[in-house]
């Protein structure tokens, strides 16, 4: 008998065959027989033998051995027979707008999914899922309502259940099941696809032609047993494989081979089928079986990324930038809280699209002339006017509160669970929004202030002008207000701020990052007792900013003008270990630039020099040059160096001293001059021989001299107010970071900031050490 010449005889259609309504599907099909492995095919064991198809038995007939060669099948293939996927076999997939491969979503999420997609067709989950759903999905929306519930009105319990989502929290599944849209933005809605038959790298096929197919092999062979590996024929076999079911489809012919040899076939003449592909083989059940416990992390922080200025016609863009912030928060604990199990949810807040301000008239006064560029200033600048503007800063103020009520709303819709901490991470105009309505600011506060102190002064001076009745209705205005004060608790104050612009969930912590905020208060006349007033809901405030930003501004010199001299916080570079630990017991540090003109000025009062003050403006120039603790000097010195592995010890007043007694005298420059030095040869020798004139007698005995007569910070602040705690935190620049386009890009460059990212990880989950552990950290 020559095998490649043997015709292997089809049967058709089975009697409870469902016939295809719309004639596109035409199957022919074996009888019930035992079809993991055709008995047309010489056995392993003697090759020359033939047998007929016998009938199933109820236990099913043993699996002929392997042959030599074969892959090994995943361990749920071993010994079970052809019944219907479990839900754990059936695995989801997301593909991205523009992607063209198809990614699988987590254990938990297709669980989810396929758990939703059989309620809602009436297919019953197995056992093991039946136990998941009743422990911990019975409260979603899964099961489709039937009329005459909708009718009696029992929908709106319904709508009360959680929706299934996915994605983290940030994606629900639409009704057909067909794709998955976001929860907190727009515009960025991803295709699904259920997966049950899948190309060999396990790429799902249409679910209609899977749907097919599995209805087929069921047909065929339920109740077969499944034999290990991932074919039934050797190598020399493979190309006189026999088709014992086949399955007609619109372009596909699919064929059955065994019970796991199933391929599917291009239709078309055969030049084509050459040309392209011969079969491709197919695979039932992904390659690893979903499990519930392949979860997203736990969320135990909410922080809500609310956006500045220039949001208008790019309303998405807040939604990447709270991916990027978050994306560098989770990468950053990998590496620092490996044993941490928890992680926070970063929910962008977009409040620009939603209001309507001046309905375009800006647009319409705007001149033509250079109309991209005014069209940008207008969808940028103009946010920071609307906002100064009584007309239009309530609506503002009611959007934005708007928005973090509803993104709070429907985190905890979807998320019952959460107990966590909520934070706000406000980026330039949104960090001012953001502490205005923590502090329920009000701008008719101040206008308050200015009526009722113009109406004392009235009162006080002789207007012979005035009539009688005039100033009794002066007097009993102050009174009434007087009582209103006195009786309503909260005062005007409670008038003014509306319900509105109130927040429904307490705030931990506040990030302004890139923020004007200090110059805002400063338009106002804000003092320290503003900044946190106990009115403030929120426990802590951080002020980050990059030095190169041109709109971010210090909080700190609010309490004590001598701030101005203390350093901000410098964040350690993320590859630094110190970055890694708290910066609560980090001493106060004072400018060099500061300590250089007291040295100055101490130098030329012992000398009895009459140009003291050529000595003071020549401190301030250095003032205005740069900070030299981001000089390139300093960076290569080992203050928070990247290249700086261990922690040096800290600056004393000493070594403050030391360092500035290190500069020489030289010709002043800006620091936009970085690379144009007049004298480059004359620049790279100073940078190069710095330690060498650190030990140079003259520099070490002034060098001591200094530390004894310079005062520390603690005295340089003297009586004024402390911080309660620190508020201003530097972001280290890279030492290339010195042009215009380094300024233009500063403010935006907090999103993807891997320091700002370590930093914020700390903030949330260092646990403080006691006094004793931290200080060998920083000793």
């Amino acid at each position: 008998m020559v095998l490649g010449k043997k015709k292997v005889s089809r049967a058709t259609k089975s009697d409870d065959t469902q016939p295809d309504p719309n004639g596109k599907y035409t199957m022919a099909q074996t009888k019930d027989a035992d079809l993991s492995r055709p008995s047309g095919l010489p056995s392993n064991g003697n090759p020359g033998s033939s047998t007929t198809v016998p009938p199933a038995s109820k236990s099913g007939p043993v699996a002929p051995p392997r042959p030599s060669g074969t892959p090994v099948a995943p361990q749920r293939n071993r010994r079970r027979k052809v019944t219907e996927l479990k839900c754990s076999e059936v695995r989801w997939f997301f593909q991205e707008p523009k992607g063209t491969l198809w990614n699988p979503f987590n254990g938990r999420d297709s669980i989810m999914l396929e758990i939703k997609y059989r309620k809602e067709k009436g297919i019953e989950l197995d056992e093991a899922m039946q136990e998941i759903y009743d422990e911990s999905l019975t409260h979603y929306k899964m099961e489709m309502k039937d009329e005459p519930e909708i009718e009696n009105g029992n929908i709106g319990m319904e709508q009360e259940k959680p929706m299934v989502v996915v994605m983290n929290g940030q994606y629900k599944v639409n009704k057909d099941n067909s794709k998955i849209d976001p929860i907190y933005w727009k515009d960025d809605s991803k295709e699904i696809r259920r997966g049950s038959w899948f190309s060999p790298d396990y790429q799902p096929l249409e679910m209609p032609l899977s749907d097919q197919i599995e209805k087929n092999h069921l047909q065929c062979f339920r109740n077969q047993m499944i034999p290990e590996g991932t074919t039934v024929f050797s190598k020399s076999e493979t190309s006189n494989k026999p088709v014992l079911a086949e399955l007609h489809v619109d372009g596909y012919d699919i064929r059955w081979s065994s019970v796991i040899d199933i391929s599917l076939h291009q239709k078309g003449n055969a030049i084509l089928r050459y040309l392209w592909a011969k079969s491709t083989p197919l695979r039932r059940g992904y390659e690893k079986e979903a499990d519930w416990n392949d979860a997203a992390a736990e969320i135990s922080h909410l922080i809500l990324v609310v956006h500045g200025i220039g949001q208008k016609g790019y309303e998405n863009l807040i939604a990447q930038n709270a991916n990027q912030v978050r994306d560098g928060v989770v990468s950053a604990m990998e590496k620092v809280y490996p044993e941490e199990k928890s992680r926070p949810m970063f929910l962008p807040v977009e409040w620009r699209s939603a209001l309507k301000l001046d309905n375009g008239l800006t647009d319409n006064i705007t001149i033509p002339k250079m109309s991209s560029m005014r069209a940008s200033l207008n969808s940028t600048a103009m946010d920071v006017m609307y906002y100064q503007s009584p007309l239009f800063r309530t609506e503002i103020v009611r959007g934005v509160v708007s928005q973090l009520n509803r993104t709070y709303k429907l985190f905890k819709a979807n998320n019952p669970q959460f107990n966590g901490h909520v934070s706000v991470f406000g980026h330039s105009l949104g960090s001012v929004i953001c502490y205005d309505v923590l502090t329920q600011y009000s701008p008719l506060m101040l206008f308050d202030k200015y009526v009722t102190k113009s109406i004392d002064e009235y009162l006080k001076r002789d207007d012979t002008n005035a009539s009688e009745e005039a100033r009794k209705a002066l007097e009993a205005m102050k009174l009434a207000r007087e009582q209103l004060r006195d009786n309503l608790e909260g005062g005007i104050h409670k008038l003014l701020v509306t319900k509105e612009e109130q927040l429904e969930f307490k705030v931990k912590y506040l990030f302004a990052v890139g923020s004007p905020l200090g110059v805002f208060l400063t338009m106002r006349g804000g003092e320290s007792t503003d900044l946190l007033s106990k009115a403030t809901n929120v426990e802590r405030v951080f002020n980050i900013f990059h030095p190169y930003d041109p709109v971010a501004y210090r909080l700190e010199p609010f309490f004590a003008p001598e701030y101005r001299h203390i350093r901000p916080i410098k964040l350690f570079s993320n590859t630094d270990l110190r970055a890694r630990a708290s910066y609560e017991n980090l001493p106060l540090d004072v400018y060099k630039h500061y300590l250089k003109k007291l040295k100055n000025l101490n130098k030329a009062k012992k000398n009895k020099d009459d140009k003291t003050a050529d000595a003071r403006s020549g401190g301030d120039d250095e003032n205005e040059d740069e900070d030299e603790c981001d000089s390139d000097e300093d960076a290569r010195s080992g203050c928070s160096s990247p290249r700086s592995m261990t922690p040096p010890p800290f600056e004393t007043a000493a070594a403050n001293a030391a360092a500035a007694a290190k500069e020489t005298k030289a010709v002043k420059k800006g620091w936009f001059s970085f690379g144009t030095s007049s004298n480059p040869k004359k620049t790279q020798s100073t940078a190069s021989l710095g330690s060498v004139n650190a030990t140079s007698t003259e520099n070490i005995e002034f060098a001591k001299e200094a530390a004894e007569e310079l005062p520390l910070a603690e005295k340089i602040l003297g009586s004024g107010v402390r911080v309660p705690h620190r508020i201003d935190f530097q972001l280290q620049p890279a030492l290339t970071e010195k042009s215009y386009w380094s300024v233009l890009k500063s403010h935006f460059a907090y999103w993807t900031n891997a320091d700002l990212a370590l930093f914020l990880a700390n903030v949330l989950y260092c646990k403080p050490l006691k006094p004793e552990e931290a200080k060998p950290t920083w000793a």
